[in-house]
Parts: structure tokens; sequence; C-alpha cells
């Protein structure tokens, strides 16, 4: 089980999420974004389908969109600030790059460096300023190793396919069998293949996908009743569970937090 001592939500600006957590262990799960992540005390061992180390305070690392990964801390808790930049960021930051590409960072782990003590600074600073946030985010993302992968490269693999199917019809009632049958598979070859790609079994994905769509739903300001309806969990309740599973605190602290910043921002407007 996740294991969250303290979360905050921040919307620094439109399309840049921030959140920083206390915590000793988080299961495997995904976002629909890019994760750059600051580990700001403690040590952590990092574990994702891509790569897996022990990283120290200080270092930054990252996970791309759909990634699954998980984390537990060494000994105390470790604390971490995570920011989501929009996908418009990400590619405003790679120079070179063809319309539907997909932008992958290759990079697992830049360690405490310059760039790195930067980010932490911005971070840390009594009052948020979120063009610093921004320029230091972008020298971050500029010393990273990315590539801009054509989803025709993967149309081959399995859990590629499977996993764009997921992604395309999550809100509907998906068993391991039907998925089995549409790759062409056997149950028992496709899970195996599955998990091998991603890290966890096809109904945990499938779980994994609805939480982070849930979560960019209440991004945008939905109602949570709403969310959970879209992306196809029985009810609100369950929505919160399976929530609280990934991030350790129920979606209502995310959705209290994106009404105050619209809030704020509308009181901005106004004067």
């Amino acid at each position: 089980m996740t294991q969250v001592t303290s979360l905050k939500f921040d919307l620094q600006r439109t399309g840049l999420l921030r959140s920083g957590a206390t915590a000793r262990h988080f299961n495997p799960h995904l976002h629909s974004t890019h994760s750059i992540v600051l580990l700001k005390s403690g040590a952590a061992r990092i574990q994702s389908a891509r790569w897996s180390k022990v990283v120290g305070a200080g270092d930054v690392f990252f996970f791309n969109p759909f990634e699954v990964h998980a984390a537990e801390s060494v000994q105390a808790p470790a604390e971490y600030e995570t920011l989501y930049p929009s996908q418009e960021f990400i590619a405003g930051c790679v120079a070179e790059r063809n319309a539907g590409d997909t932008i992958i960072i290759q990079t697992d782990v830049i360690s405490r460096s310059r760039q790195t003590r930067e980010l932490a600074e911005v971070l840390s600073a009594p009052v948020a300023d979120g063009g610093a946030i921004e320029e230091a985010l972008r020298n971050i993302l500029q010393a990273c190793t990315v590539s801009t992968d054509s989803p025709a490269l993967c149309a081959k693999s399995v859990a590629f396919r499977a996993c764009r199917f997921i992604k395309d019809n999550c809100s509907r009632a998906m068993r391991t069998n039907d998925l089995a049958n549409k790759m062409g598979l056997h149950r028992s070859h496709f899970i195996r293949a599955f998990k091998k790609e991603t890290g966890i079994a096809p109904q945990n994905y499938i779980r994994q996908v609805r939480v982070a769509k849930a979560h960019d739903l209440i991004c945008a300001g939905l109602d949570l009743s709403e969310v959970a309806q879209i992306v196809g969990f029985c009810d609100q309740a369950h929505l919160s569970r399976e929530f609280k599973k990934v991030f350790g605190v129920p979606p209502g602290a995310l959705s209290r937090r994106i009404a105050a910043a619209s809030r704020q921002q509308s009181r901005l407007l106004d004067s």
C-alpha cells in the first residue's frame, strides 16, 4: 500500500502542476504526463520498467507518460517535489521533432549538479515564482537526452498495442480474456508479455490509466462524481479508493486545490 506522510498539490501556471510529498512507499503507478521529480531529502529506491536505481537528496529523475514506476525510501521517509509539465511545455524544450512524434526522455537520473541545485532553490523559495520554476525546469530538460519516437516504431509490441487500446477505451469494462483475444494471444501468454514490458498486470494497468485520466479531469475542474462516471469507476467512493492507492490522499485534496487556484486566478483577472 502506498504510504504517504503528507502531500500537497499546487497549480503554478496553466499546464504545470506541482506536488510535494513526504513518503515511505509508492506502489507501482503511472501518470498521463511526464513527471520530473526532485528528491529534496533522504534516499529512495526507484523502480520502473525502464530503469532501477537508488537516488539521493539533490538528484532529479524522470518518468515518461504512462511509464509504470514505484518508489521506496531507504530509511526515513523521503521528501519529493514533482513537476507535471504539459506536452506543449515539453515540446517547446525539444529542438528537433516532427508533428505526431512521442517525446521520450531517455535520461533516467541527473545527479546533483548546477541545474538540479537551481531547481531545488526555486522550488524551496518562500513565495513560488512560476516563471523561475519554468526556467529552471527548462534548463533541466535541456540537459536530458530525448528521442522523438514515432508510435509506428512500437506498433509490433503486444504491450504497446494493448496499452494504446486501454488508453483509448479506459471507461469501458475490459476483461483480460477479451484483451488477449484482441491481441491474438492466449491469456497466459498475453499476461506474461504485458507484465514483462510494463511491470504490472493488465487489470492493474487499466485501473492506473483510469486514475491518471481522473487526475487530468480533476485538474480541468470537473466535479468528482462526474469524473468517476467518465473514467468508468462505479461511483465517487470507488474513485476515491483507487486514487488514494496511487497518491496516498483522496481526490478531494486535488479538487480543492484546483478550485482554490481557479478562484485566485479569477480574482487576479478581476482586479
